[in-house]
């Protein structure tokens, strides 16, 4: 059965993914110093990078706190990329849930709640901070790119790189990359969205090129499951 509606809960986790699902330093100050390379240089490595992937896997630890209340939620599990457009988040802690995307879609699905939300998401994966991860965002073209340099960050093994996003009428305000300073894959995510709240991802284990199969990145509610849709506009 198909209904048409959103709850709460779906929409507070579908903004984490997308406006997301998926970190990293909180109140940055001004640059002190010039880093290694110039903001154009990294973001062209790093765009040079995904774009060379065909897949990706790992595993996630997730922070999302929201800014009203100050408290922190945190979620961990596996991810699964696979290019174009392919992804497979499966949370595992503190409950299990499962956020797909097969190119055009995004499924949200609970089994303990016996429901699965579906949304077309095939307009906006350029331009949303998941679309980094996949290598579908240009860097440059999409963000406005600045190095982040201070104190705290002379000694790091990573690059921070701060996004702005040069579009209108987006979920978030900005993106803060953690880069690897030798493989230049992407260490850490934050968003930060219109309200002020963020989301923080720390990727680990990342394994590229690995062969993932299409069947990873297929979704079909079983039996018995409440499908939900988003609530449409009505027709003037």
């Amino acid at each position: 059965m198909r209904r048409e509606r959103c709850g709460a809960r779906g929409s507070v986790l579908h903004r984490s993914v997308i406006g997301l699902a998926l970190l990293l330093l909180m109140g940055v100050g001004s640059p002190l110093s010039v880093s290694a390379l110039t903001a154009d240089e990294l973001a062209d490595k790093v765009q040079a990078t995904y774009q060379g992937f065909s897949d990706l896997q790992g595993t996630f630890l997730q922070r999302a706190t929201n800014k009203l209340s100050g408290m922190t939620q945190e979620a961990s599990g596996r991810l699964f990329l696979k290019w174009p457009g392919r992804m497979r988040w499966e949370y595992e802690k503190p409950e299990s849930r499962l956020f797909l995307i097969d190119g055009k879609t995004l499924w949200s699905y609970s089994p303990s709640e016996r429901q699965a939300m579906s949304q077309d998401v095939s307009g906006v994966l350029t331009t949303s901070p998941i679309g980094i991860l996949f290598g579908m965002s240009s860097l440059r073209r999409d963000f406005q790119v600045r190095p982040i340099v201070h104190a705290g960050t002379k000694d790091s093994p990573e690059y921070l790189m701060e996004l702005t996003p040069k579009g209108k009428d987006l979920s978030f305000k900005r993106v803060i990359l953690g880069v690897d300073r030798e493989s230049f894959f992407i260490r850490r995510l934050t968003v930060f969205d219109l309200y002020g709240n963020t989301t923080e991802v720390e990727l680990s284990r990342q394994k590229v090129n690995s062969g993932l199969k299409d069947e990873l990145f297929q979704f079909s509610p079983p039996p018995g499951t409440d499908v939900v849709a988003p609530l449409k506009p009505p027709v003037p």
